[in-house]
């Protein structure tokens, strides 16, 4: 453990945050280390005169900041400061230059973003977000004629009253459909309700592990993992991957070697490598779930932008597979329904999570949905967003030329691959400083770091200000003097 404590201000703002602040100043100015471990929350509330609660917080506080990570029976180290420095630059204010930078760059090409938002576009202003990786709303007027019908035709009581975890029989019937619609089981038995694929995650994994279990999942991974790895003190292990996912050699060898309990996956639409996993790799992996008994928690949350994808791999070893998929990338993030596919004898498990974890799915929202997926309206936004995505990935492509870049024709999401001159939290950094917000690989690793970064392009619903942010990314590549001053 390093010998380190930070200095605390009284006037300083609250304490946890002094903390953290303190952490990353120690990070940058090389006080403390890549690996270096920090003290107990213990050693350290007691050195400080504060409550443990208080250094749970702020060490909450630096982890969210990119600058520190816990793991059973390691404690909390601090991480490589590259990522903590493009962390910090995404999360601290933008600068005042943004603004004209923005403008001047509008003028060279001859767009400018629009001076006074809708109501419909209320992200006109500020940084261009290329971090979060959510689509395009859809058009409002199907969900809107689906909630008055959804007014009109249930009953106040079975609108707000409990219901059971396992949700509603006709609900129940709906997310099977929609799962059978990809090739699973569709036996209304096998599935389950959920407030959208996180908490299917966090239901999934509280089901089948247990503190100190060993958790398999991908090199890169949904960075949400990690932070549910923390919270529930299982193990996180990332297996070697390929153009198409995970190596099954690779993953034999661990499973031979160091008996893990389960395995996280993305086989479609891989976030954020955009690699979809042939039938062919899909049939070898699930021998050796069999072989090894190894649970499967396969994350289907991008399947729908990708028709021609194999069938999940949860078909080939549905003995063994737990499949989450929701609405939140196809209708919206806010309605948080989703639903779990798994084998009959895990359902009673998994209901038991979700009682626990938030008791029931909103009895509304999951109506809404229900009726989406009976009269084809999901179906509809699937096609649509498909459509959507494959249109400004044309924009994507044509500013960003000449890099290796991985993608798929209707994905919201591309994967850039960095040339070996650049420094990926210089780049990060740099583009925060103008107005551009990225995500680079460390956010998603659990195991080596390659060089590069997700560039994601459906949060942003103008297609100028889209353009703009990848003018920028590419100027900032390009630039000579590269990590100086702000491009203009």
């Amino acid at each position: 453990m390093t010998i380190w404590f930070p200095k605390l201000d009284e006037a300083g703002g609250p304490v946890y945050r002094q903390i953290a602040q303190a952490i990353r100043t120690a990070v940058k100015d090389g006080s403390l280390k890549p690996g270096d471990r920090l003290p107990t929350h213990r050693e350290l509330a007691y050195q400080l005169g504060v409550t443990v609660g208080t250094i749970t917080r702020s060490y909450r506080e630096a982890e969210r900041l990119g600058l520190v990570a816990g793991e059973v029976g390691r404690g909390t180290y601090v991480l490589d400061n590259i990522q903590s420095e493009l962390d910090m630059a995404a999360s601290a204010p933008i600068p005042m230059a943004f603004t004209n930078n923005i403008g001047q760059l509008a003028k060279s090409t001859g767009t400018a973003p629009s001076e006074s938002p809708s109501a419909n576009d209320t992200e006109e202003t500020g940084p261009i977000n290329f971090r979060m990786n959510c689509p395009l709303p859809p058009q409002e007027g199907r969900i809107r004629e689906n909630l008055l019908d959804v007014a009109t035709t249930m009953t106040t009581d079975d609108m707000v009253s409990y219901k059971s975890e396992y949700g509603v029989a006709h609900q129940r019937e709906a997310l099977a459909f929609a799962a059978g619609r990809l090739g699973l089981d569709d036996n209304p038995d096998r599935v389950l309700p959920t407030a959208g694929v996180q908490h299917g995650m966090t239901v999934s994994l509280l089901a089948t592990v247990r503190p100190g279990d060993l958790v398999l999942c991908e090199e890169l991974t949904y960075p949400n993992l990690r932070s549910l790895a923390n919270l529930l003190q299982f193990r996180l292990r990332g297996v070697a991957m390929d153009d198409e996912g995970i190596i099954p050699d690779a993953l034999e060898n661990m499973c031979r070697t160091q008996s893990p309990r389960a395995i996280y996956l993305m086989p479609t639409l891989h976030n954020p490598l955009c690699s979809t996993m042939s039938q062919q790799r899909r049939i070898e992996i699930a021998e050796i779930l069999r072989k090894y008994d190894l649970t499967l928690i396969e994350d289907g949350i991008y399947h729908f932008l990708d028709p021609d994808a194999p069938p999940p791999l949860s078909c080939f070893a549905p003995e063994r597979s737990i499949y989450l998929d929701g609405v939140s990338k196809s209708i919206g993030g806010g309605l948080r329904v989703g639903y779990i596919h798994a084998p009959g004898e895990m359902i009673g498990k998994l209901a038991s999570a979700i009682r626990s974890t938030c008791w029931m799915v909103s009895t509304i929202n999951l109506e809404l949905v229900t009726r989406m997926i009976m009269d084809g309206g999901l179906a509809q936004f699937e096609a649509w967003h498909r459509e959507a995505a494959a249109q400004r990935l044309a924009i994507i492509l044509g500013t960003l030329k000449g890099y290796d870049i991985r993608f798929h024709p209707t994905n919201y999401h591309i994967w850039l691959e960095l040339p070996e001159h650049i420094d990926t939290g210089e780049l990060v950094m740099n583009a925060a400083n103008n107005g551009v917000l990225l995500t680079a690989a460390q956010q998603f690793s659990v195991g080596p770091v390659p060089r590069g970064l997700r560039l994601a392009f459906g949060a942003e619903r103008s297609p100028e200000r889209l353009r703009l942010g990848v003018q920028t990314i590419d100027r900032l590549l390009q630039s000579s003097d590269f990590g100086n001053a702000a491009v203009i």
